[in-house]
């Protein structure tokens, strides 16, 4: 029998390398790059959707004060001495009796009016005239818009339309050409009955 020779230890071949290479090292590079951009792109995308729904919800808790205020002022809206509508651009009100925007006398609760208590009519004035002023103060390209029903026999109820103008950010192609993903007017409705 003839014995086999003992194995030796291996040497490493001097032609391998033991890490990476440059190639290596920029790919993972433009891997890495194309990730952080995604990232960023996903990042400002949300903060424009987080302003954009913001606004709109601005937009509904204003909406809901001026429902409460022609709640708290029922012998304006209700009793049959309101107008039958009216229109807001910024701080302008126009109503087809031309009481509403009148200004005059304040019914703030600290600086009652020289005669005493507000009339339902100057109770009206000053609370749209208020709401006005706070909508222009946060969105000053709106405009607001109230009809009620002017039948005796049925309960009075108003619709309230409010229209500003929104932009935001694209995320692709296909979005950017796309008018009313990328902004443009928008439109909130409330069905109000005071």
């Amino acid at each position: 029998m003839s014995a086999r020779p003992p194995r030796l230890p291996r040497t490493p071949r001097p032609w391998r390398q033991a890490g990476f290479t440059l190639t290596e090292i920029l790919i993972a590079l433009l891997i890495s790059s194309i990730g952080l951009l995604g990232l960023v792109g996903m990042q400002a995308l949300a903060l424009v959707s987080t302003q954009t729904s913001s606004v709109r919800s601005l937009v509904a808790l204003q909406a809901s004060s001026l429902a409460a205020a022609m709640h708290s002022n029922t012998r304006y809206w209700v009793i049959g001495t309101s107008t039958s509508g009216f229109s807001i651009n910024g701080t302008t009100i126009n109503d087809n009796s031309n009481q509403l925007g009148l200004t005059g006398s304040s019914c703030d609760f600290t600086t009652y009016p020289s005669s005493g208590q507000c009339t339902p009519v100057q109770l009206a004035a000053f609370d749209l005239q208020s709401w006005a002023a706070n909508m222009n103060r946060l969105l000053p390209s709106y405009a607001a818009n109230l009809a009620c029903t002017t039948n005796p026999r049925n309960p009075l109820s108003c619709q309230l339309d409010i229209t500003w103008t929104e932009r935001y950010v694209a995320m692709g192609r296909n979005t950017q050409n796309n008018s009313t993903a990328t902004g443009g007017a928008r439109r909130f409705t409330l069905y109000i009955q005071p």
